[in-house]
């Protein structure tokens, strides 16, 4: 079993296949709405639609991004007193 980092946070096996599953939805989403775009004109509901589903993606994207912890946070909600986690006031 692979695991690997991403931006610093470790990915577990299903966070790293949900990770997958969203870009490649992400990917064929675009695909279909460009391929629309290129098909229809950009002045039709069907492309609206696949636009609207493409920027739905990118949000849903962009939330599992900042919802991710670093591994250091993760070890500071846990160990709140360790000398690593210390933050001092400018």
């Amino acid at each position: 079993m692979v695991y690997t980092a991403d931006n610093q946070n470790i990915a577990t096996p299903v966070a790293r296949s949900a990770a997958d599953k969203l870009e490649s939805e992400l990917r064929a989403a675009l695909e279909h709405a460009r391929r629309l775009t290129d098909l229809l004109g950009t002045g039709t509901p069907e492309v609206a639609v696949a636009w609207d589903v493409v920027e739905e993606l990118l949000a849903a994207k962009a939330r599992r991004r900042e919802k991710a912890t670093s591994s250091l946070e993760s070890y500071c909600s846990l160990n709140p007193d360790a000398p690593e986690c210390r933050v001092y006031e400018v």
